[in-house]
């Protein structure tokens, strides 16, 4: 019998270690929990912002187009698009060209293009006797683009309206425009395209 007394005060013994040691695992999450919930919850990197605004930002920092009209022209022209001079300008070239613009034209920098703005850099860039047959006037070309209505162009907005316009210039869709699809894309007659990455 004494056995028997033995064995059952060892299991008594196994089953308190057991609840024991659920019991240490049980504090233990729930210390982890309240560490947790006292941490701060915005990620490492910043705080998300909102999907339509982000583009990421490839274009360097320039001067105005209005201040300096001479860093702007090469952007309108095939090779001055074609950053590694191979031929074609790739859709990464366009989408950096086209942020470059934006930054040209945001004369106040406030993040958004206003039709003045946009006219002031057109009158910069190209001078008061430049004739533009096949670019839509500025209030087009922002219409064309103005995603939220308010008359002005974001980066994202904008982007978006030179991608619009990239996609119906690549007529073989290979990411790539090749001189031939460049000429076309901007024979485009006024208003039947998105803006150009002006």
């Amino acid at each position: 019998m004494s056995k028997l007394v033995r064995l059952a005060g060892t299991a008594r013994q196994g089953k308190v270690m057991i609840e024991a040691r659920i019991a240490a695992q049980m504090l233990f999450a729930a210390l982890a929990g309240a560490a947790l919930a006292a941490c701060d919850t915005r990620k490492e990197t910043g705080p998300d912002e909102a999907a339509p605004q982000d583009v990421p930002q490839v274009a360097t920092p320039v001067v105005p187009a209005v201040v300096d009209p001479a860093a702007a022209r090469p952007l309108e022209s095939f090779t001055g698009m074609d950053a590694d001079s191979d031929g074609v300008v790739s859709s990464a070239e366009y989408a950096k060209a086209a942020q470059t613009m934006f930054r040209l034209t945001d004369a106040d920098r406030d993040g958004s293009v206003t039709v003045a703005e946009m006219d002031a850099a057109e009158r910069a860039v190209e001078g008061s006797g430049a004739t533009q047959s096949s670019v839509p006037s500025s209030e087009k070309t922002i219409a064309m683009s103005d995603s939220d209505g308010d008359g002005e162009l974001t980066l994202a907005e904008y982007v978006g309206g030179s991608n619009g316009l990239f996609a119906k210039m690549d007529a073989n869709a290979d990411a790539r425009l090749d001189r031939a699809e460049w000429d076309a894309g901007h024979a485009l007659p006024a208003g039947s395209a998105t803006p150009p990455a002006r």
